[in-house]
């Protein structure tokens, strides 16, 4: 730290420049040494990475990325950067400088891109620090950790809104002395929404529970004229501390002695102010400052300008990042109480006889099941789609610490066969046997005539699974049993025996980490689980109505009124006996760009295997029921309600990218190729085209027809 210069700003990154700066001028900051940006590059470029991140932002425009193909593609650069070494000449530098002053004490290894923390941008809370780290070679393996960071989706999909170039990005890292303080904060030296006011907050411990928003702290609003107290906002639960454990921190309980009394002393309160005016004018900029106390002595640990980017700009990346914790009180919310109330409106639904509702009471029913389909509509989004992340949290600790040669080798530890979508399969292709073993029967269905044991099993399953928008009609389901019938069923492969790949992922956790291990991999599971499920809840929901628009228009047809109307004209032509809805006109764009003459796409591999079969794109629900055993199933999105052709397929292909869709996770159960992330994949492909979907590598080849 004593080297850097103003020359070495863009070399060592925002954090470690500022620190020098503070430390030349008196600051008290704790011993650090710097990583450069340079030693980045020469990592990557010696390593093979550099042509292999190039590879993968080649993949697909980030601006048409989902989160979850962002997040697939942050997971194999960071799984790469983890089965990667360090130059051995780079290393040993490295290596030196650790065993001169930091071998046996704990270090914070934090991230110090060029750039990041400037007077434009920040990236607090979009780079990965990692606290208290010992040893030459864990602090080795964070380094590489943090380099990586550079490539999370939250940091990806961070440049990419402020139009930074991203294949310019470098990391340089900061290892830091750690100092466990007994109380520790942030200082603002001028609040973002007064500018005449100084904030400061404070917690007991250190920072990181602060920082991640686990512990609400003290918060004083100063005068930034005289650092007079103008507001004291106490932490409505002082309860909580963190504290340094065997690498790592813990939260742990406050005694009563310390969770009535307020971290900090008036005097604490006038040295910070003090401190933050001072930093303010070292930068003639506003700062926003991390410090901690140990035995009443500060310590500077960051110091950063105040972003001109508002924080709720920022605060959805962030968001990304799912603690713990909160995972945990959102799987109780969505298993004790979301999805009960969920089957309890979809179970008082199915009790109503619609074809016994007078006009003015089916279109009030209409309204009210819009109305129950929107609200968890609205649910789903807010509520189950972030339970999602459990998988992902699930997976970033696994890679972390198993270096999986295969980055998605977490999945089959969270695989499921009791998905509500595979045991509707399992019931499709029991049905299909029933056929399969019985000529006279199948003669008999083709036929129309439906009875006997069938018939009552045929029923059971509908009355189950054909409340959904796509299992709802009678015929089309008998169609597509037919045709399971005429093939052997598709079985379920497994790729790997999960007791092993579980016994080894437990056993590379001590004792008192093991707890943590065990539920988080249920977290995994949970919400593996539920990211299929949910749809299935939903759909039925949604199915009861459509239902009832399906009996609104056909009541209408019978007097004469067309049946592409919109859904509000249903409700009103039902209410007002001589309302006459205009027709919707349908138009289709026959210039269909399927002709254009691409015979390779790249997108993302997201279940293992290589195929060649005959395409069948899916535009409608119908088309789904024209899938013929071995094609290539070809959509824009799956959802769960549609998987049903799941075990008619012999690989997928789809337009939306990631490991976590469904189209993903249902190719992964059955053990079938599939590319998730191919733009326009409807259109590029047509009906007919032999495709070759390499599952490995996330190629398709086409072979027109």
């Amino acid at each position: 730290m004593e080297s850097i210069s103003e020359e070495d700003k863009e070399n060592v990154g925002g954090k470690a420049y500022s620190l020098s700066r503070l430390r030349e001028k008196g600051f008290n900051v704790p011993k650090y040494f710097s990583v450069t940006a340079d030693a980045y590059r020469k990592f990557l470029k010696d390593s093979g990475l550099e042509g292999q991140i190039l590879l993968e932002i080649a993949r697909k425009d980030f601006g048409k990325m989902r989160w979850e193909e962002m997040w697939d593609t942050s997971l194999r650069l960071k799984n790469r950067f983890l089965n990667s070494s360090i130059p051995e000449d780079l290393e040993n530098v490295i290596r030196s400088e650790i065993k001169k002053s930091y071998e046996k004490v704990p270090v914070v290894v934090r991230s110090s891109a060029p750039g990041e923390d400037s007077a434009n941008t920040s990236f607090a809370g979009i780079h990965e620090s990692y606290v208290n780290v010992r040893g030459v070679d864990p602090i080795l393996e964070h380094v590489k950790l943090v380099w990586a960071s550079l490539w999370s989706d939250a940091a990806i999909l961070y440049r990419e809104e402020l139009g930074l170039d991203i294949k310019e990005s470098s990391m340089a890292v900061l290892v830091q002395e750690l100092v466990e303080g007994q109380r520790s904060g942030i200082v603002f030296s001028k609040d973002p929404n007064n500018e005449r006011h100084l904030v400061i907050e404070s917690v007991y411990g250190l920072n990181e529970g602060l920082v991640s928003g686990d512990i609400e702290p003290d918060r004083w609003i100063l005068d930034r004229e005289n650092g007079a107290i103008v507001q004291h906002v106490v932490a409505s639960n002082r309860e909580k501390s963190v504290r340094l454990k065997e690498g790592g921190t813990f939260i742990e309980e406050l005694s009563s002695t310390f969770s009535d009394k307020e971290p900090l002393s008036e005097d604490d309160i006038s040295r910070i102010y003090e401190m933050a005016m001072l930093s303010e004018k070292v930068f003639d900029s506003p700062q926003d400052m991390e410090w901690t106390i140990r035995d009443d002595e500060i310590f500077l640990l960051q110091s950063r300008p105040i972003t001109t980017l508002e924080d709720k700009e920022k605060s959805w990346y962030i968001s990304l990042k799912r603690t713990f914790d909160n995972l945990k009180a959102l799987r109780i919310k969505i298993g004790d109480i979301l999805i009960p109330e969920m089957i309890s409106d979809s179970g008082s639904m199915s009790q109503v006889d619609l074809q016994s509702l007078n006009d003015i009471e089916l279109a009030e029913m209409i309204v009210s099941r819009r109305s129950t389909f929107e609200k968890w509509d609205s649910i789903y989004t807010k509520e189950f789609i972030p339970f999602a992340h459990g998988m992902r949290l699930f997976a970033d600790v696994y890679n972390e610490k198993m270096k999986p040669s295969d980055p998605y080798e977490f999945m089959d530890l969270l695989s499921n066969s009791d998905l509500l979508s595979m045991r509707r399969n399992r019931k499709l292709n029991l049905l299909a046997g029933m056929i399969r073993k019985n000529d006279s029967l199948r003669k008999n269905i083709e036929s129309g005539n439906i009875g006997g044991d069938f018939g009552k099993y045929f029923d059971e399953f509908m009355e189950v699974f054909g409340r959904s928008s796509y299992v709802e009609d009678k015929r089309q389901m008998i169609k597509l049993i037919l045709e399971l019938s005429s093939h052997p069923e598709n079985e379920i492969i497994s790729q790997k025996d999960p007791k092993e790949l579980i016994e080894n992922f437990l056993a590379i956790f001590d004792r008192k980490e093991k707890k943590y291990a065990s539920e988080l991999l249920d977290i995994g599971r949970a919400s593996y689980k539920l990211r299929d499920d949910d749809n299935i809840y939903l759909g039925r929901i949604e199915g009861h109505y459509l239902d009832s628009i399906k009996e609104g228009k056909s009541r209408l047809s019978k007097r004469g009124i067309e049946q592409n109307i919109t859904d509000d004209d249903v409700i009103k032509a039902l209410k007002e006996k001589n309302y006459i809805p205009k027709a919707q006109v349908i138009t289709r764009d026959l210039s269909h760009p399927g002709n254009v003459r691409i015979r390779q796409i790249q997108g993302q591999p997201a279940s293992k295997g290589v195929v060649t079969g005959i395409a069948r794109v899916i535009e409608t629900k119908d088309d789904l029921f024209a899938v013929r055993s071995g094609e290539i199933l070809v959509c824009d999105a799956i959802d769960p309600n549609m998987t049903f052709v799941a075990s008619l397929v012999s690989g997928i292909i789809e337009r939306r990218g990631g490991m976590l869709i469904h189209g993903a996770i249902i190719a992964r159960e059955y053990g079938i190729p599939c590319v998730t992330g191919i733009p326009d994949a409807i259109d590029i492909i047509s009906n007919g085209d032999e495709v070759t979907v390499d599952g490995y590598l996330g190629i398709i080849v086409i072979q027109r027809q």
